[in-house]
């Protein structure tokens, strides 16, 4: 009866110092995975630690969460429960064990809905512009995720980054252009003032449209396939 008792003993002494060293912590999963280099070029989950999502400083976590299976597109809140692993522990692993205890909330990415590959349909009186080398479409290449935006001007190309953008509201930042001479530079023109007055915006079937502060359509884009 004393060795039933002395081996429970130890158990529950072992049992508790195993939950003194885990922890369950609160997390936040952005939408869209990233490129880093951990032991060698991969792509991250970019997580955010603690109950509030206010500042959206995301950092780069580059392991694994047991029983988590992430679709991007959603931006998620989970609790976790991180753990010690026993040694030895290799010298380029983590020294952690994450495990999914629970998804409280998975919410679509409202900045995604504009990430995607578009093609210029019109853009103040100008419809279907080409560029005048290739003669193909105008492509622009929107990102949600990077805050990015970079596109075909027919003459020089421009890339910069978005300011503002939630369901509604769509502000380009000042993008940074080549500095090719062209003879026509009317639809270059009219994108970078398409860009620079765009305000707000709607998406519908598979087509972008961006308005001025008064309302009026200034870009009209359409997805590419």
């Amino acid at each position: 009866m004393k060795l039933i008792l002395f081996i429970s003993a130890i158990l529950m002494t072992v049992m508790s110092c195993q939950k003194e060293d885990e922890t369950i912590e609160t997390w936040w999963i952005n939408s869209a995975k990233k490129d880093c280099v951990g032991v060698g070029p991969m792509s991250c989950l970019q997580i955010h630690k603690g109950e509030n999502l206010d500042s959206e400083e995301w950092q780069f976590f580059y392991n694994s969460i047991s029983g988590f299976e992430y679709e991007p597109g959603y931006i998620y809140q989970i609790k976790v429960k991180v753990t010690p692993k026993e040694a030895p522990i290799p010298a380029d692993a983590s020294a952690l064990n994450y495990e999914l205890v629970e998804i409280l909330s998975k919410e679509p990415d409202i900045k995604m809905g504009i990430t995607s590959i578009w093609k210029v349909v019109k853009v103040g009186d100008i419809e279907n512009p080409v560029n005048p080398k290739s003669k193909e479409a105008l492509i622009f290449e929107l990102n949600g995720s990077d805050m990015s935006y970079s596109g075909d001007l027919a003459c020089n190309s421009v890339r910069g980054k978005i300011q503002t953008l939630d369901a509604e509201n769509l502000v380009f930042g000042p993008g940074a252009a080549t500095k090719m001479a062209c003879m026509d530079m009317s639809i270059e023109n009219a994108l970078l003032k398409g860009i620079t007055d765009t305000k707000t915006y709607q998406i519908a079937e598979n087509q972008l449209s961006l308005f001025d502060e008064n309302g009026a359509l200034v870009i009209l884009f359409q997805a590419v396939d």
